[in-house]
């Protein structure tokens, strides 16, 4: 089966549009749930476009790329492989400061949190007895998850915003 020139260029140009622009939405969060699928499948058949782009086009690929040109992309592809190989992985990327700040915070004493953010006691004591729940001095995750709060408007609360 034969391909067309003007098949595989038009496919690459357009998958690359499409790419490109469900890029920018992602970059800007304009995006909802699809546009990360959509995203990543219309990348998947950019590349079997690419594929085929180069196929059909090896005659002149092979002409073109000749001493430096083919010097600077054997190097490109070198350094991005690299890159690859060599990128840190989950275990030795330093640990987000804020993350670990905020899990500490959710795993401290409610009855100690209160105190060290000096709460306002009867904005915490109105706000638990309209849910109708009872004041246990366990960790604030547990608390939260226990009793169903929404855990921006507890810690809300708990810092008198």
């Amino acid at each position: 089966m034969k391909i067309s020139r003007p098949i595989a260029t038009t496919a690459t140009i357009a998958t690359f549009f499409l790419v490109g622009a469900t890029g920018a939405l992602m970059f800007f969060d304009l995006k909802n749930h699809n546009i990360k699928t959509i995203h990543e499948y219309i990348g998947i058949v950019m590349v079997l476009a690419c594929v085929l782009h180069i196929v059909v086009n090896f005659a002149a690929f092979k002409k073109y790329f000749t001493g430096k040109k083919l010097g600077f992309i054997a190097l490109s592809i070198a350094v991005a492989v690299a890159f690859m190989i060599f990128t840190p992985t989950s275990s030795n990327i330093q640990k987000n400061p804020q993350k670990e700040l905020y899990n500490s915070f959710m795993s401290a004493n409610l009855n100690n949190a209160i105190t060290l953010l000096n709460s306002d006691k009867t904005i915490l004591n109105s706000y638990l007895n309209s849910k109708n729940i009872k004041f246990e001095d366990i960790n604030i995750r547990e608390f939260i998850t226990k009793n169903r709060l929404n855990e921006q408007e507890f810690i809300n609360i708990l810092l008198n915003k």
